[in-house]
């Protein structure tokens, strides 16, 4: 009876020690990933693009550490624990196949800095903001508020487009003008419209250009290709759109637009769609 209840206080007591040793392991962790996370802001010597990554890492690190030392505290003879591990390896090594893939890919993309926190990209389809790149999986907050989950190894396969690779970005916007117009007249006022916009982005590799498309159904076409900032990027079709229609309307260019014409005959109504421009 003795002999139990020294057992039983023994295991007590190994299991509070572990206890301990996993709040100290998460204390540690919290320490350390707060030091070098005020190291690297002040230093600069390295740029930190996974902050939340690197709390997984610097929690797995200490972790691992922790369950070395309670697999001491809780077994002082370690072969049988070594010799049953051995026996169930192949068990828990068909258990942890994917999770251990994702565990790579996740390393695997940090390394080769495929995507930061906070970039705008598409992965494989899915649009939107980096959330957080974990080392399983990725976290992407899509343009209408959903947040998706994507496996590390999915990424790691998947086509990304990166939106932003630099601060500017060209913008397209296609243009309609009727048949009757004078294309001449129409390529200047889009030139001078498209140099107007005073959030225009112009270097000696980036200049706005006015590109014939084809005859369409209904119009000429042109697309007028222009560089903007990042900030500006969203609002600038819009604006450019409104410096165009005006131009437009002051020098007299029509943009093509459907019509339907109604004809009443013998009490019969018929409708014929038109393009008038």
């Amino acid at each position: 009876m003795n002999d139990v209840i020294q057992t039983i206080i023994e295991w007590a007591i190994r299991i509070g020690i572990s206890i301990a040793i996993l709040l100290v392991a998460k204390w540690l962790s919290g320490i350390f990933y707060k030091a070098f996370i005020k190291f690297t802001e002040k230093t600069s010597v390295v740029s930190i693009q996974y902050r939340k990554t690197m709390r997984t890492l610097f929690n797995l690190a200490f972790y691992a550490l922790a369950a070395f030392i309670i697999i001491s505290v809780l077994f002082k003879n370690l072969a049988p624990v070594l010799a049953g591990l051995g026996v169930s390896g192949i068990i828990v090594g068909l258990a942890v196949k994917e999770p251990l893939e994702n565990l790579i890919c996740g390393i695997l993309i940090m390394i080769n800095k495929l995507i930061y926190e906070g970039e705008a990209v598409d992965i494989g389809g899915t649009s939107g903001g980096v959330q957080e790149i974990k080392l399983n999986h990725v976290l992407i907050k899509t343009w209408d508020g959903k947040l998706v989950t994507i496996p590390s190894k999915n990424v790691w396969a998947a086509t990304i487009i990166h939106f932003w690779p630099d601060n500017i970005r060209r913008n397209d916007l296609n243009v309609g003008v009727s048949y009757s117009s004078d294309l001449n007249k129409v390529m200047k006022i889009l030139e001078e419209a498209v140099n107007s916009y005073e959030k225009l982005y112009v270097d000696d590799n980036h200049k706005p250009m006015i590109q014939f498309t084809g005859y369409g159904a209904s119009s000429i076409d042109f697309v007028v290709r222009f560089w903007v900032e990042k900030a500006n990027f969203i609002d600038s079709s819009t604006e450019l759109a409104k410096i165009i229609k005006s131009r437009f309307d002051e020098n007299g260019i029509e943009i093509p637009f459907s019509q339907l014409d109604l004809h009443i005959k013998d009490g019969h109504t018929e409708g014929r769609n038109e393009v008038r421009g």
